[in-house]
């Protein structure tokens, strides 16, 4: 099990100066500004929701908040993501459990959620997910966004069964258990740095969303998706506590509350978006393979099974506490 105590919970002294001015600013009577970053580029099929989110609020001539959005990617490297937040060197960002996982490292445990977000409220789950991230991670988990855009394996190798010895795939920390269970050799890269490694055969593939390959061009270095798809994106914005609760009144927190529903409710598209994607892929020429029968039950089965076991491993207390609420 890992030491939480040996985990690094200090941003490097040089970015906590660049990004020491994006903390929030009282800007006009109860208006407040807080800064935004997001783990993903803007405009990218992940990022879009989000990108609506910030432009109806600061569209909101009575909002009592506004947000300033610092960037994506290119202003702070997404593994270092939160640790921003976590320290209140950023007041909200948007990124994906496996890009902050270094602090939080159970945190990539809802990707295996049974429950869209609408789910989790109505049963009270989501307040008591609130309730852990606050303790691990000093932030008020506001909203979840991304619910019903499956992970899949893209690869330019064919394959017949959930055998994956002789792949080299690149990875976040969202698939490396499930991958390598399965015998592929794996490396741990940015998005960004996708198509360089696929071009140049460094990798074979890559797992990621069914939307969002075209973003960064990765269509024209794929040959292959497989079918099933695995795991949900579990993507969310988060809000630094000491913002959320000294920096933002009731009316403040109340108004990004609603917002943070309606930023949920698009995830009702997916379905819709996921199958029009699905056709862009065929006609760009990426093929399907599709996994059936005992092959298709064995790869669902070591995706989870590997997964909740990594989780467990590197934080078991955590780990138990979400998976009792998720599961």
């Amino acid at each position: 099990m890992m030491n939480k105590n040996k985990i690094n919970k200090y941003l490097p002294l040089s970015l906590a100066i660049m990004f020491s001015g994006y903390t929030s600013v009282s800007i006009a009577g109860d208006q407040v500004e807080i800064s935004a970053i997001s783990a993903f580029n803007k405009g990218t099929a992940i990022s879009k929701g989000f990108d609506q989110f910030v432009a109806s609020i600061n569209e909101d001539k009575n909002a009592p908040v506004r947000i300033r959005y610092v960037g994506g990617p290119e202003a702070m490297p997404p593994f270092q993501i939160g640790n921003a937040i976590k320290n209140g060197v950023v007041d909200m960002i948007l990124s994906t459990g496996a890009f902050y996982s270094n602090v939080m490292p159970a945190a990539d445990s809802l990707k295996l959620t049974r429950y869209s977000p609408q789910e989790l409220r109505a049963a009270g789950k989501w307040s008591q997910l609130q309730k852990i991230w606050k303790e691990e991670m000093n932030v008020h988990l506001l909203a979840y966004t991304n619910y019903g855009n499956e992970f899949h394996l893209y690869t330019n190798k064919p394959l017949t069964s959930a055998n994956l010895e002789g792949q080299r795939l690149r990875i976040t920390p969202i698939y490396r258990a499930f991958f390598e269970e399965l015998g592929a050799s794996v490396m741990q890269t940015t998005p960004g740095e996708v198509y360089t490694a696929l071009e140049r055969g460094v990798v074979d593939g890559y797992g990621w969303t069914m939307q969002g390959v075209f973003d960064l061009g990765w269509q024209e270095q794929t040959k292959y998706r497989v079918d099933p798809g695995f795991y949900q994106a579990d993507v969310t914005v988060m809000v630094n506590e000491r913002t959320w609760s000294s920096k933002l009144t009731k009316e403040q927190r109340d108004y990004l509350t609603q917002k943070a529903l309606w930023l949920e409710s698009l995830n009702d598209n997916n379905a819709a978006i996921s199958q029009n994607e699905r056709k862009l892929q065929q006609d760009a020429g990426i093929q399907t393979l599709t996994l059936e029968g005992n092959e298709k039950e064995r790869y669902l089965k070591v995706a989870y099974d590997a997964a909740w076991r990594e989780l467990l491993d590197n934080d078991e207390e955590t780990t138990k506490r979400i998976k009792e609420i998720i599961d």
